[in-house]
């Protein structure tokens, strides 16, 4: 049993691990990868989907059971990642353990230290804290090798048969959720065929094979049709970068201290009477060796035929590198022990080492569901993929709010990479039947463009979110809408040359959208003024600015160029039931005054539209 001191160090490395995984969870939107797991976990066909994939299917089946409990939100899908990677912590206390069972010439200090220092490295482990905010299977891949291993030793210890049938099943496991993790079966049987003798050799090969044959069903479903979805647009070619990328990631920037440590873990070290030591290389050593080396090596080489090498992809040394930190540390005697803990605690506080900067697409997604209407036509077209857009405008748009009822969504890279043969027929087609069209792109495609200008749209808005650096660098994302306008005179012209050629009146939430054109060049910055009139002429609810968000200055027009505009309306206080008018003001200020620009006709305003409101200010 622990003493009370040793549940307290456990618990505040628990709580520590936790922090790092949880604080920030959903500070970032999901990539494509997050949305592409969602994707597969609830398409009805999971088979048929990761046939078109190169993953196994365990994560996706246990994360679509998860989410019909625990909801589809960020936060939620996230906390299945942030699960396995708790379990980790308590997991390699226990492996820590069983390895220093098996070092005969290990004192007591460093038993009882090692277990807690590998908690400790694995909870401040940047790899394992960043990858547990996301819906990826990743820190399943670390938990289920860290069981495999830990089972595996302690069958060999104790030749106990749950404990080899436990390795096994483990083993299978681990397969199912990521194939890299064979690597890490290799290396149990070269472990097998260098340290084991007789029948227990024999019986962990047996045990390798059996895992193998578990996972031999679904490659024979689907493993062929796998192998030619290749993976090389994820992975990247070996270069000095790359190896750089993934020392920093898994080594930190204090790569040197780390790998010192780490070469002293290897090894058991034994104090003399008059603190004359000797290095002991233990058996399980081998293991660990074989664990370190296989993963990178045996990349490398299969990258050369199916490219696939990506760092994150590495993550199955993280629990490896934890553990030769923590047994390195333990055959450090105090107090340079403690002082090594402290530098190394206090890097893994105020350093971040293992992380990305993704795209917005939360905002990206959360601009279209505002401002798209029912009868709208809603395309992305991004390049690595838009399964993340799909799953904000159809499922968890910020607030709750997605899509309205009867706006349309399409993925042209889906189309495009699924029905290649029908797209160039099925794109113009889609086109065809609507006037407003929202196109969501990042991407080196201009089907969608040469189509939209062969069809008569016109580009109405152009919304930008820049993208500040991460793998894809600095790329700015659009949020284009076009329009195709009929032959109908304009709305009103104004004195100006600003011409209203079309509106729409959105009820719920009230907004006011205005596309505008000019017939001639304005030589100044003019404001739009929306307000609602009650049956008194009083305002109930006004909006001023520049057109399209204050992005678009009328000083910066072109002729003949169309301007989209929203105006959100939010009642100034509660108003009675009763008819109200909506009018369209344009003004500029001079000498601190405004002045306003009459119609063509002479009118200092033009009504747009009378509508009938209830309910303090929802409309009917």
């Amino acid at each position: 049993m622990f003493s009370d001191r040793r549940w307290a160090i456990i618990t505040l490395i628990l709580l520590l691990g936790a922090a790092g995984r949880i604080l920030h969870i959903t500070q970032q939107s999901f990539w494509v990868d997050e949305g592409y797991a969602f994707y597969h976990a609830h398409f009805p066909d999971l088979m048929t989907s990761l046939a078109r994939d190169t993953h196994p299917p365990l994560y996706f089946a246990a994360l679509r059971l998860w989410s019909e409990v625990a909801g589809h939100s960020e936060l939620a899908l996230r906390w299945f990642s942030v699960l396995p990677s708790m379990l980790s912590l308590g997991l390699i206390f226990q492996l820590a353990r069983e390895l220093m069972a098996q070092r005969a010439g290990a004192a007591r200090g460093q038993r009882h230290s090692a277990p807690y220092l590998a908690m400790l490295m694995l909870a401040l482990a940047d790899a394992e804290n960043f990858l547990a905010s996301e819906a990826r299977h990743y820190t399943w891949l670390v938990f289920l090798v860290t069981c495999s291993m830990f089972f595996f030793l302690r069958w060999i210890r104790r030749s106990r048969r749950s404990a080899r049938w436990s390795w096994i099943l483990a083993t299978a496991l681990m397969a199912y959720t990521h194939y890299i993790t064979v690597f890490a079966g290799f290396a149990q049987g070269l472990y097998a065929l260098i340290c084991l003798r007789g029948a227990q050799r024999r019986r962990a090969l047996a045990g390798l094979v059996i895992a193998a044959l578990a996972l031999a069903p679904w490659l024979l479903l689907v493993g062929a049709q796998q192998l030619g979805n290749s993976g090389a647009n994820w992975s990247v070619d070996l270069s000095a970068a790359v190896i750089r990328d993934i020392q920093v990631k898994y080594f930190t920037e204090q790569w040197a201290l780390v790998a010192a440590l780490m070469l002293l873990g290897f090894f058991t070290v034994v104090y003399g009477r008059e603190g004359l030591y000797r290095l002991r290389w233990e058996g399980a050593s081998w293991l660990l060796l074989l664990w370190l080396v296989f993963p990178f090596s045996l990349t490398l080489i299969a990258n050369e035929f199916l490219p696939f090498l990506q760092p994150r992809r590495l993550t199955l040394w993280t629990p490896v590198i934890a553990l030769l930190l923590a047994l390195g540390l333990s055959n450090v005697r105090p107090p340079i022990r403690n002082l090594l803990i402290i530098a190394l605690l206090v890097y893994g506080l105020f350093q971040v080492d293992f992380y990305r900067v993704k795209p917005k697409w939360r905002e990206v997604a959360d601009l279209t569901a505002r401002y798209a209407v029912s009868g709208d036509l809603v395309l992305t077209d991004i390049a690595g993929g838009d399964y993340q857009l799909a799953y904000y405008l159809q499922r968890e748009a910020p607030g709750g709010k997605m899509l309205p009822e009867g706006a349309r969504y399409e993925s042209l890279k889906i189309q495009r990479d699924f029905y290649p043969e029908t797209y160039e027929t099925w794109l113009p087609q889609l086109l065809d039947r609507f006037d407003t069209v929202w196109l969501m792109y990042w991407s080196n495609d201009p089907s969608a463009f040469n189509w939209l200008r062969e069809l008569g749209f016109e580009r109405s808005a152009d919304f930008v979110h820049e993208h500040d650096g991460g793998a894809s660098g600095n790329i700015d994302m659009h949020v284009y809408r076009y329009d195709r306008f009929a032959d109908d005179p304009p709305l009103v012209q104004f004195d100006n040359g600003m011409t209203l050629k079309a509106a729409q009146v959105v009820e719920k939430p009230l907004r006011v959208d205005l596309l505008w054109e000019t017939a001639a060049l304005l030589n100044r910055d003019f404001t739009v003024s929306v307000k609602l009139l009650d049956e008194n002429g009083l305002i109930a609810a006004q909006r001023d600015s520049q057109p399209q968000l204050n992005l678009r200055p009328t000083s910066g027009w072109h002729i003949d160029e169309a301007i989209f505009s929203p105006h959100e309306l939010e009642l100034m206080q509660r108003r009675s039931d009763g008819e109200y008018q909506i009018i369209i003001e344009v003004y500029y200020f001079e000498a601190g005054q405004p002045v306003k620009i009459p119609t063509a006709s002479g009118a200092g305003a033009f009504t747009l539209a009378t509508l009938f409101l209830e309910n303090s200010g929802d409309s009917a």
